[in-house]
């Protein structure tokens, strides 16, 4: 009997501790962004979004500031992060931040010792996106107010996203993406890059989301690429789009594709698939890369007959040329400007022919600048939508 209440005891205390660590929500901060910025006084200057969880509600809000943004220096993450309530009197929550952005400078330094933290923090999650700001602080980010999120790093996150879905601009990097990809021999991180537009002081007023033109908005810009954990450059959107590509990561995306020195028609991608062939001929790695995709008329320009014989023919041809000729300057860049591999392609020659691949795995570099790489893409178009010919409008 006695042994029985023992039992049921020791069980009830499970139960009964369940709340042991529980804190109230007016305790604690939630983080939705961080900025990383070189420091003046210190190595690192990092900056938090938090949210005013009652400006966000529209039963409760007063038309203040949605979020603030807090800056403190220090030599670590850890003790930057562990000092903020020297400014704050709430404990920072940092599970549900949504957006890592880096300053320029501070990824022209290094990135390396500063993630090791983001990776090792048990409360961080893996989800967030990473990007780096051009021509400013990362900090400014945070305090660009919009109206579409209302809190800056909550716009960002979607907004990587949806750009990735729709038109392939992005390549929506988490911090796993980042870390798998640097520890791998035969590939090199990259991260999406963006600006400000317009004047970032008008960004900071809340008058900015009381207009319908905005002051100041984050845009997507470019895709910055890394090698050795730093910062070598970086490409524009269509050549990120290419990229995803060939990663055969593009959802879906639109082209304009140039019809004669003056027209243009344009192309809706709803599906793609890409397929690589890796293998070693005559000392050097070469590479067939394989797109197959499928898409839709969605435009043409007076003068341009969509309804005549062999006219889809032709807008495939003229498709798979242009495309051909995109990624294989966009390739060529990679091999003689940058030497850097940012498509996997080391990555696919060791799964292939790892025999060859060992020779390179030290610096795949020099494999990666040799390399023979062709392109072969083909394009079908299924259908002109609801119209063949373009509106005589005169």
């Amino acid at each position: 009997m006695k042994r029985c209440l023992l039992c049921i005891s020791i069980v009830s205390i499970l139960f009964l501790a369940g709340c042991w660590d529980h804190s109230e929500l007016n305790q604690n901060s939630i983080v939705t962004g961080i900025a990383m910025d070189k420091g003046k006084e210190h190595k690192y200057k990092l900056s938090i979004e938090s949210t005013s969880a009652a400006e966000l509600n529209p039963r409760t809000a007063q038309g203040l500031a949605p979020a603030i943004v807090y800056s403190i220096e220090g030599d670590t993450v850890g003790e930057i992060i562990h000092k903020f309530n020297s400014a704050i009197s709430t404990h920072l929550v940092l599970s549900h931040m949504r957006i890592l952005i880096i300053g320029e400078d501070m990824a022209k330094e290094g990135i390396l010792s500063f993630m090791d933290y983001f990776d090792r923090d048990r409360e961080i999650r893996d989800d967030f996106n990473i990007v780096v700001a051009r021509d400013t602080e990362a900090v400014d980010f945070l305090r660009v107010t919009n109206d579409y999120q209302k809190v800056s790093s909550l716009k960002i996150f979607p907004q990587l996203d949806n750009m990735l879905e729709e038109w392939g601009g992005t390549p929506g990097i988490k911090l796993n993406d980042f870390i798998r990809t640097y520890s791998s021999s035969g590939q090199v991180p990259v991260l999406s890059a963006m600006k400000i537009q317009g004047e970032k002081e008008k960004g900071w007023d809340l008058d900015n989301i009381k207009t319908t033109v905005p002051g100041a908005i984050a845009k997507i810009d470019s895709l910055a690429i890394f090698k050795y954990g730093k910062l070598q450059g970086y490409l524009d959107l269509n050549d990120t789009r290419m990229l995803l590509w060939i990663q055969s990561k593009l959802e879906q995306t639109s082209l304009s594709i140039p019809y004669n020195d003056s027209k243009y028609f344009g192309l809706r991608v709803n599906h793609s698939k890409t397929k690589i062939k890796a293998r070693q001929v005559n000392g050097r790695p070469k590479f067939d890369i394989f797109i197959q995709a499928e898409s839709i008329l969605d435009g043409s320009e007076k003068g341009i007959k969509a309804a005549k014989v062999n006219a889809f023919e032709d807008f495939e041809d003229k498709t798979n040329r242009y495309l051909e000729k995109e990624f294989n300057k966009l390739i060529k860049k990679m091999q003689k400007e940058y030497v850097a591999d940012i498509f996997g392609l080391g990555e696919i020659f060791r799964d292939q022919d790892y025999k060859h691949f060992k020779q390179y795995e030290d610096n795949w570099d020099t494999g990666f600048k040799d390399a023979k790489i062709n392109v072969h893409v083909n394009v079908e178009i299924k259908r002109s939508g609801f119209r063949n010919n373009s509106n005589n409008i005169k």
